[in-house]
C-alpha cells in the first residue's frame, strides 16, 4: 500500500507542476496585457453613438452609474435607459436626470417570454435607435465608468473589421470578509479566461450598429439568456473581430452574501456553457481548481492513516505549494489590474493589511464552492435571476410569470 501510495503522489506532484504552469502562463499573459497597453488614442474617430442602460431594481451605485454615464467626454451621444417597470424604483433615481437633453428613458413593454428580461430590454432599445446611430455601448448599473470610457471603447472600430470591444469586471469589496471576497476570489480566474478566450462582458461592451444588423443579433438575443457571450462566435462568422479594452475594465464596489453567490456562480458558468464553444476549457479549469487540493488532502489523511509519513508530508506540501502558487498569481493579476483602475478609491493601512492576509482562506474557500456549482449548472432545469425564473431546456429559453421587482438596494450589497 505504501508503494501505491508514494505513486499516487509522485503523479500528484507532476500533475501539480503542470496546472501551475499553465496557471502561470494565463497569469503572465494577462498582466502583460495590462501592463503594456495603454488607453486607445481618443477623440479622432467619434461616430454617433448611444449607450444602453437596463434597469430592473435600484442598484447601490446607480445614481453614481447614471451620472458618470451623462458626464462621458464624447461629442455624439445619448443614454438610452429601458426600465423593467413603470414603477421600477430605479425611476425616482432617474427623475434627478430629467433635464440632461441626453437621457432618453423608455419603459420594457411586451417582454419576451423566450429571452431574459434584459435581452428583451436590448431589443427594444436596438430597434428604435435612428439610422445615424453606428455604434451601440452597454453598460451594467453596476459599473462606474469614468469620462473617457465611451471614447475608449470606441477608438477600435476605427479599424473596419472590429465589430465589438469589450472591457470586464474586478470586484473591490466594501469588506473583506463572507461572500464578497468568495466573489471576488472567483472572478479573477474567471476574468483571465474570459479575455484570453474572448469572451465578452455586456456590462462595458461596444458593439457595431453594421455588425448587429448583419449577424442577425437581434434574432439570437430574443431567443438567448444573455448577450454577450455569444459574440465572439457570431461576430467571426461574419468576418468581424472582437477586442478586449483593458482601460474600461470597470470596478465593481459592490458586496453579496454567500447564499446570493451560490445563485450567482452556476448562472456565469451556464451563459459560457451554452454560448461559448470554448467553455469546456473554462470548466476544466475550475475542476481543477478544487480537485488537486481535494486529492492532496484525502492522500495526506490515508497516509497518516497508514502510518506513512512519507506519503503523508509530500501530499500536504503539495497543498501548501498549490494553494501558494494560488495566493502569488492572484496578487500579481491584482496588482496588474490596478493599473487600469478609473475612479477608484484608494485604500491602505490597516485596511489593505487584512485583505492580503486574508486571502490565502478566501482562496481556499473559493475552491470549496466548485461541486456545488458544477453540480448546480449542469442539472439546472430553471435559474433565478432578479426575481425572475427562466426555464431551460437545451438552449432554449422560457421566462415564467412576470413580476416587478420593487427591491431598491439600501446599502452596497448586489442585487
Amino acid at each position: 500500500m505504501g508503494v501505491y501510495l508514494v505513486t499516487l503522489a509522485e503523479m500528484l506532484f507532476w500533475t501539480v507542476v503542470v496546472i501551475v504552469a499553465i496557471q502561470s502562463s494565463f497569469a503572465v499573459a494577462f498582466s502583460a496585457i495590462m501592463i503594456g497597453r495603454r488607453p486607445p488614442t481618443i477623440n479622432v474617430f467619434c461616430p454617433k453613438a448611444v449607450v444602453v442602460l437596463c434597469l430592473r431594481g435600484s442598484d447601490p451605485f446607480l445614481r453614481q452609474c447614471v451620472m458618470c454615464l451623462l458626464g462621458q467626454d464624447y461629442p455624439h451621444y445619448e443614454l438610452h435607459v429601458v426600465v423593467d417597470h413603470d414603477q421600477d424604483p430605479s425611476i425616482e433615481i432617474l427623475e434627478e436626470f430629467r433635464s440632461d437633453v441626453r437621457l432618453k428613458v423608455s419603459v420594457l413593454e411586451n417582454p419576451l417570454e423566450t429571452c431574459s428580461l434584459k435581452c428583451s430590454s436590448i431589443v427594444q432599445a436596438v430597434l428604435a435607435l435612428e439610422s445615424s446611430v453606428e455604434i451601440v455601448a452597454l453598460c451594467d448599473a453596476d459599473c462606474v465608468p469614468h469620462e473617457t470610457w465611451l471614447a475608449e471603447l470606441v477608438a477600435p472600430f476605427a479599424d473596419e473589421r472590429v465589430g465589438a470591444t469589450t472591457g470586464n469586471r474586478w470586484y473591490r469589496p466594501p469588506e473583506f470578509w463572507g461572500g464578497a471576497m468568495v466573489r471576488y476570489v472567483w472572478n479573477i480566474p474567471a476574468a483571465l479566461n474570459m479575455i484570453l478566450l474572448r469572451i465578452g462582458w455586456g456590462g462595458s461592451l461596444a458593439i457595431r450598429r453594421q455588425a448587429i444588423d448583419e449577424s442577425g443579433l437581434l434574432e439570437k438575443w430574443s431567443h438567448a439568456l444573455c448577450e454577450d457571450t455569444m459574440l465572439y462566435q457570431v461576430l467571426r462568422r461574419h468576418g468581424y473581430r472582437q477586442v478586449f479594452v483593458p482601460s474600461v475594465l470597470m470596478v465593481n464596489r459592490e458586496s453579496c452574501t454567500l447564499h446570493d453567490l451560490m445563485q450567482w456562480i452556476p448562472r456565469q458558468m451556464l451563459t459560457a456553457k451554452l454560448y461559448h464553444p470554448l467553455w469546456p476549457l473554462t470548466f476544466g479549469y475550475g475542476v481543477i481548481s478544487f480537485i488537486v487540493p481535494l486529492l492532496s488532502v484525502v492522500l495526506a489523511v490515508v497516509g497518516w492513516v497508514r502510518s506513512d509519513p512519507h506519503s503523508m508530508w509530500m501530499a500536504l506540501t503539495l497543498f501548501v505549494g498549490f494553494e501558494f502558487s494560488n495566493v502569488v498569481l492572484v496578487t500579481l493579476c491584482e496588482l496588474s489590474a490596478r493599473r487600469q483602475f478609473r475612479n477608484q478609491e484608494t485604500r491602505g493601512g490597516r485596511s489593505e493589511l487584512m485583505f492580503w492576509l486574508g486571502l490565502p482562506l478566501w482562496i481556499v474557500i473559493a475552491q470549496m464552492t466548485g461541486p456545488h456549482s458544477f453540480l448546480k449548472c449542469f442539472t439546472a432545469k430553471e435559474i433565478s435571476w432578479r426575481g425572475i425564473r427562466y426555464r431551460i431546456r437545451g438552449r432554449e429559453i422560457r421566462r415564467e410569470t412576470y413580476t416587478p421587482l420593487c427591491e431598491t438596494a439600501g446599502d452596497v450589497r448586489s442585487l
